[in-house]
């Protein structure tokens, strides 16, 4: 092996270790023109550290995608379909659906992780694992016959940047008990797990730290949450018994399960309090408050999703978002540049950052 020496100074570096912090730094893109140079560099790119260097760099700046649409402003019958992002600030297109590759591998995106996004296609009752930056989709067949109901899904990772389990609930018609079967990238198969009454509602919209996936219950008014670990046991965690709440959502805050929970303010119009409550303790289903504002109704009137990026919160609709700071308490609008058409539709934001992992989460020197 060569070693570069620095003048003037005693250490003596490995041309290797220097690549692959330069590298390491660069755009999936670029990394995957890096690969053509020669086999060292491919061989370098194509390791598992290397993989989980590369994506810890990319953790650093995280952005929202979704999928969405909007007409020409002219011909409401054409519509413009694309994939786009922000990071609260500004917004662009960053991939085009007019091909139809896009269009079909990002509508219905559910959640995104290690810079891959999971997506079920509710037609051919199929989920994607896709990498927009590799342009990797793998296709994962259904478990259960299509009789099957009530395709619920939460997808779990870690404690490895490779590893991830697909949890998806499935019931007959005139049956409310769920059957949970989860699907392993390590094994690349399906297997049952058992059965359950209070399972997740109807929604695959649900939150996972340190690999346990948590979904609001159906009736979560009188039950909680569900919850599956990474031993794949079930449990229930009981919500706070908060007054005149209008809608809770789960979110992760620095790692931490939490609840924004909304109210609509008594003999006010003008704005609507939020609260955030922290769960300390997931047996005991223990929760503390940790912080209250208000949500002006001049910035967004009807509240359908809130997501957490750093110290953002997102709360947003299908046509608009409005951002708060948490550090400041302060309010910033946004709005998509080309969303002036006159029909604009942004579906279900997910939290992404780019990575050069494998779908299959299979490693290949």
């Amino acid at each position: 092996m060569k070693r570069l020496k620095c003048s003037g100074n005693e250490n003596v570096f490995e041309i290797e270790e220097i690549l692959t912090v330069i590298l390491s730094r660069l755009p999936v893109k670029s990394l995957l023109i890096c690969k053509s140079v020669c086999k060292s560099w491919r061989r370098l790119i194509c390791r598992s550290s290397f993989m989980h260097l590369h994506l810890i760099q990319s953790q650093e700046n995280p952005i929202y995608v979704c999928y969405s649409h909007t007409d020409d402003g002219v011909d409401n019958a054409k519509l413009r379909e694309m994939v786009s992002k922000t990071d609260g600030k500004t917004g662009e297109s960053i991939y085009e659906c007019d091909d139809g590759y896009w269009s079909n591998y990002f509508k219905g995106m559910i959640c995104s992780f290690n810079g891959l996004i999971c997506r079920f296609d509710s037609k051919e009752c199929q989920i994607n694992i896709c990498n927009p930056a590799t342009r990797e989709v793998l296709v994962i067949m259904p478990p259960a016959p299509l009789k099957m109901l009530s395709r619920i899904i939460g997808v779990s990772f870690g404690p490895t940047i490779n590893g991830y389990k697909i949890f998806q609930f499935l019931s007959m018609k005139k049956e409310r008990i769920l059957a949970c079967m989860v699907y392993s990238s390590i094994t690349g198969s399906w297997k049952s797990i058992g059965t359950t009454q209070n399972g997740p509602g109807f929604c695959s919209k649900h939150v996972c730290i340190d690999g346990i996936v948590y979904w609001l219950c159906e009736s979560w008014t009188d039950i909680g949450i569900f919850a599956i670990d990474r031993e794949e046991k079930f449990s229930i965690i009981r919500i706070p018994e908060v007054k005149d709440k209008e809608d809770v959502f789960m979110v992760n805050l620095e790692g931490c399960l939490c609840l924004v929970v909304l109210f609509r303010v008594e003999n006010e119009l003008s704005s609507r309090r939020f609260d955030i409550w922290a769960m300390e303790d997931m047996k005991e289903s223990v929760w503390v408050k940790k912080w209250s504002d208000y949500i002006p109704i001049s910035k967004i009137f009807v509240v359908s999703r809130v997501h957490v990026l750093k110290s953002d919160i997102l709360f947003g609709n299908c046509q608009e978002f409005a951002f708060y700071d948490m550090g400041t308490r302060s309010w910033r609008d946004f709005k998509w540049e080309y969303s002036r058409g006159l029909s604009f539709e942004c579906y279900y934001p997910v939290i992404y950052t780019e990575s050069i992992l494998p779908c299959n989460g299979c490693f290949h020197s």
